[in-house]
């Protein structure tokens, strides 16, 4: 992560103990709350627009779209409410727009770091660390942990592998080739690397999916199907993919069940060094979790 990234981060914090946040799913209005903003769920607004944020003498409005699902407008109004509270402006225009809110690829930095900070208020690290230790690796827990939250799939995914203890990652996958990774310390420290903007593998999951030639569920694939670097101790991955033609996106989960404890890296506190993903629309299901014995 960027210095201002961190930044950004901290300030989210400040943010955070300003409005008392201490439960999930976060209540939207305590930050609101903070930036002295008015919110208001609108229905006419056009389909393609997430919301707006603009200033009427000393009132803040935040306009946000009554037709999208619970979880846009959640992110949607936190994302305005970075606006607010960085002093940021705005490079989306006076609205902004679905197709700048779930594309990841050519967001301005300004916008990226309204995304950071909402991505950090809506799964404050000390109630989610602690949440994410419960589950195992699996589509199904970011599943059940982002209905808990009341968060996209893939913005809790993305915390989800950048914050777990096991050896995993959560890749986004945009027009056929990789453009985010979320990995784990452990599984960065046994040297897994995926270089952003490569072509997804066709032999993964995700590639199969993206090719028709898959549906998606858990399979084991070797290491190499991922990445060229040799991971210690780390010889196959899990991994369950998903996919959203409408957007050409799609996004994987890859995890280590096991892992020979001498080869077992050590693993370090880790610090805030994701960014949040694009949210992705749909109605996800998932078959029932195997595992390998």
């Amino acid at each position: 992560m960027i210095a201002g990234e961190l930044k950004v981060v901290g300030q989210a914090w400040e943010c955070q103990k300003a409005a008392g946040i201490d439960t999930v799913p976060v209540p939207i209005e305590k930050y609101l709350q903070v930036v002295h903003a008015e919110m208001e769920v609108r229905y006419d607004l056009e389909p393609d627009e997430a919301g707006q944020c603009f200033e009427i003498g000393s009132k803040r409005i935040i306009w946000i779209n009554g037709n999208h699902s619970p979880e846009r407008q959640r992110f949607t109004a936190l994302h305005e409410i970075a606006h607010l509270y960085l002093n940021l402006p705005s490079k989306h225009g006076r609205t902004l727009s679905v197709n700048e809110l779930l594309r990841y690829s050519s967001r301005p930095p300004e916008e990226i770091l309204c995304d950071v900070f909402a991505s950090e208020c809506l799964f404050p690290r000390r109630l989610f660390t602690a949440d994410i230790g419960k589950h195992a690796c699996g589509m199904q827990s970011v599943q059940t942990i982002a209905e808990d939250y009341l968060a996209s799939l893939t913005a809790t995914g993305s915390r989800f592998a950048a914050y777990s203890r096991d050896a995993c990652a959560w890749i986004l996958a945009d027009d056929r080739r990789v453009r985010y990774v979320s990995c784990s310390s452990t599984l960065r420290d046994a040297g897994f690397w995926l270089p952003i903007g490569i072509e997804v593998p066709k032999h993964t999951v995700l590639g199969k999916l993206i090719a028709g030639s898959g549906d998606g569920r858990q399979e084991a694939v070797p290491v190499f199907a991922w990445t060229n670097n040799e991971c210690k101790g780390i010889s196959e991955f899990y991994e369950e993919a998903i996919l959203v033609p409408s957007l050409s996106q799609g996004v994987a989960l890859i995890w280590a069940e096991e892992m020979n404890e001498r080869d077992r890296p050590t693993v370090t506190t880790r610090s805030e060094d994701d960014e949040l993903l694009p949210e992705l629309d749909g109605q996800l299901q998932f078959g029932k979790r195997i595992r390998r014995r």
